[in-house]
């Protein structure tokens, strides 16, 4: 379909060195990385801020869990819209565009004095938030030839684990800005507990600061692409696509697409639940400080970056012995056996052995995308931003119904557990619908 050299246009470049860094392509790519950070700065923003949130605003968990569905919600809508867009449209114009929409989206919600407001906010950071990897996968395919294009995958994606990396930091930075009575307060409850917080009350809108910071971020991003990045940079032109007369419907009559989507649903089952209930379930579920979940945080989404690149690693040693369908399998495989970890998790009380049973999560958890990424890439040059984007809109309706059924169980389990473990279990069965019903031959 999209396996002939004449497909994506690489055969009208010149080759060009793997690593060229006198480039302006990879000056681009740098770009990518830098918004996809932003993009999860402002999404981790929630999750970090979450309990101060909820009392602030009076929300359970079924509240919480409609926040993060009516997130998704949008997210679905902006990625199949902005899917079709960006295959043909200007990049260079679309790209900043959305990130000032989320910016000032992830802004206003520091502004925020009542859950409709919240929950404004919110839909309005996963419309823009959502355009985010259709416009990068496309630009990294307009600028780089085909044997750099998993690198430059590879460096932009890394970006959703450095946000998540950085965000507890500043969130924590801000909050002992905005709260400057915070570290007392938890060095007091250690010793004589709830008369803590009567001596020192927690400052009720600290957890507005943080939002407005990572803002600001986004603005400058703004500026910095348009002093780099030039029209002819990210070219719109036949030679970037496949087949002009190709149609999508040939990809959606493609079984692999559908083994795609199941695929996505399961991988993003984990490592999203984590995202949104692992900060609540340290400090409500296991009774971890705030600044004990936040450093944490950090750890976690470090082995979260180390898994997806070493994933990488040793996809490419693996496919030098075997098929490349066998050594993507085999990883994949390992990681979906890390994640499924997460019924350990909810068995486990707080000790060293939870936290490092839930970093070999994390490590698996993330671990699963490249391959998944990998299998995409094998449906249509032509189509990358539709592909991207209806798998992404399709992925984000389920977490739309997934979070508010988690909170929901959660409330009436008063458990953080059972939730998170049945989400770590479904990559396993995404490995079994790829052993049952992909077809080999197109990926080796």
């Amino acid at each position: 379909m999209s396996s002939q050299t004449p497909t994506d246009g690489s055969a009208e470049r010149p080759a060009a060195t793997p690593f060229d860094t006198h480039s302006r392509k990879w000056w681009i790519c740098g770009l990518l990385l830098l918004a996809t950070t932003l993009n999860y700065m402002d999404r981790m923003a929630l999750n970090q801020t979450s309990v101060r949130i909820s009392q602030y605003f009076s929300m359970s968990n079924t509240d919480y869990g409609l926040l993060e569905g009516w997130f998704s919600f949008a997210f679905a809508i902006g990625a199949l819209v902005m899917g079709f867009v960006v295959d043909r449209g200007n990049v260079r114009l679309i790209y900043p565009a959305i990130v000032l929409g989320w910016s000032i989206a992830g802004f206003a919600t520091g502004l925020a004095e009542s859950f409709a407001v919240l929950l404004a906010c919110r839909f309005a950071l996963g419309l823009f938030e959502a355009g985010n990897w259709p416009c990068a996968v496309v630009t990294v395919r307009r600028v780089l030839p085909a044997e750099q294009r998993s690198f430059g995958n590879g460096l932009f994606t890394s970006g959703t684990a450095l946000g998540a990396i950085i965000t507890p930091i500043i969130v924590l930075a801000c909050l002992s800005y905005a709260d400057p009575d915070s570290g007392v307060r938890a060095a007091l409850s250690s010793v004589v507990g709830g008369a803590a917080v009567e001596a020192y009350p927690v400052s009720p809108r600290a957890w507005q600061l943080p939002f407005r910071v990572i803002g600001v971020f986004g603005l400058a991003w703004i500026v910095v692409w348009f002093l780099v990045v030039r029209n002819r940079d990210i070219r719109s032109s036949a030679a970037a696509v496949a087949k002009p007369s190709e149609s999508f419907r040939v990809v959606l009559a493609d079984r692999r697409f559908w083994v795609l989507l199941v695929v996505v649903l399961a991988i993003n089952s984990p490592w999203h639940s984590l995202r949104v209930w692992l900060p609540k379930f340290l400090q409500s579920g296991r009774g971890y400080s705030e600044s004990e979940m936040m450093a944490f945080s950090s750890l976690y989404y470090l082995f979260a970056d180390m898994g997806a690149i070493v994933v990488g690693l040793v996809t490419i040693r693996l496919a030098r012995r075997t098929s490349v369908y066998r050594a993507r399998m085999i990883v994949f495989a390992f990681c979906s056996v890390l994640t499924l970890l997460t019924i350990l998790v909810a068995t486990l009380p707080k000790s060293p052995l939870l936290l490092a049973v839930l970093l070999l999560v994390s490590f698996g958890t993330l671990g699963l995308f490249p391959t998944y990424f990998a299998f995409s890439q094998d449906l249509s040059a032509r189509h990358q931003g539709k592909v991207t984007g209806t798998l992404g809109c399709l992925n984000a309706l389920y977490l739309w119904l997934l979070f508010p059924l988690q909170g929901l169980l959660i409330d009436r389990t008063q458990s953080y557990g059972l939730a998170i473990a049945i989400s770590g279990a479904l990559p396993m069965l995404s490995l079994a619908v790829m052993l049952a019903f992909w077809r080999t031959k197109a990926a080796a």
